[in-house]
C-alpha cells in the first residue's frame, strides 16, 4: 500500500530565494525520513511554492486567511508557503 507523507513551513517574502527553498527542503525530506519506518520513494518527492498573506489574530497566531471582525489589520506577512510530499510503501493495512 503506498501512503503520502508531506510537511510544511512558511517562509517570510524577503528572506525567500533558491537557496533558501533548496535548504528547507532537504531539511523537511530529513525530518520525514526521520519520522517514517516505512520505505520512501526517493524518486517520487513532490515541492509545491504557495506565496500568501499570513494576519495575526487576536492570540496573536499567524492565520492565513483574513480577520472578519471589523478591525483594521495592523500585522500582516507575506510568504512563501514550501510543501514537500513523498510517498512511502507500508505494510500495514491501516
Amino acid at each position: 500500500m503506498i501512503k503520502r507523507i508531506s510537511a510544511y513551513v512558511n517562509i517570510a517574502i524577503e528572506d525567500y530565494d533558491e537557496s533558501v527553498l533548496n535548504h528547507v527542503v532537504e531539511l523537511m525530506k530529513d525530518s520525514l525520513r526521520e519520522q517514517v519506518l516505512d520505505v520512501i520513494l526517493e524518486d517520487k518527492w513532490e515541492i509545491e511554492e504557495n506565496r500568501r498573506t499570513l494576519f495575526r489574530n487576536r492570540e496573536g497566531v499567524w492565520e492565513s486567511h483574513q480577520i472578519e471582525d471589523g478591525r483594521e489589520i495592523k500585522d500582516s506577512l507575506e510568504v512563501m508557503t514550501v510543501i514537500v510530499q513523498g510517498e512511502v510503501l507500508s505494510d500495514s493495512n491501516m
